[in-house]
């Protein structure tokens, strides 16, 4: 799976203006500018998320209840990490590659999953399509 640079840029021009907009808030956690649930996860970590790799989350969009299969939990590391001559700070980057019949609406935008024992929280998802399923993927960068 690729992600144009058009459309990584766009994705990130709209939460660029979000931060703008209301820069004072925290873009995940409990004072998330998208966040509508009562208790938002606090830190998301890898931890956090291999016991549920194939579970089942739930997005909701409109009246319905849209499945989402988390099926991978992959590593993520920069290209090229020798781009300074200044030490670089230690980050833990890995993505959350989710599986869906159903289109979820917009190309890049946070969604609110639900799942049974993390309970409700916002993550920023780009979608793809690979046959007859929809690909769903959440890159999570987080200093160490």
């Amino acid at each position: 799976m690729s992600v144009s640079r058009r459309r990584f840029l766009k994705a990130g021009a709209v939460l660029s203006a979000a931060l703008v907009l209301k820069p004072s808030s925290l873009v995940f956690g409990r004072n998330s500018l998208w966040s509508n649930s009562p208790n938002p996860v606090q830190s998301y970590s890898r931890e956090m998320f291999e016991p549920y790799v194939g579970d089942v989350f739930h997005v909701r969009v409109g009246k319905q209840m849209v499945a989402l299969k988390l099926v991978a939990l992959e590593d993520s590391k920069p290209a090229s990490p020798k781009i300074t001559t200044r030490k670089t700070a230690r980050t833990d980057c890995f993505s959350l590659r989710f599986q869906a019949r159903t289109q979820l609406p917009g190309t890049g935008r946070v969604h609110s999953l639900k799942h049974t024992q993390l309970g409700g929280f916002d993550l920023f998802m780009i979608q793809s399509k690979e046959g007859a399923t929809f690909q769903h993927t959440a890159v999570i960068n987080q200093l160490v």
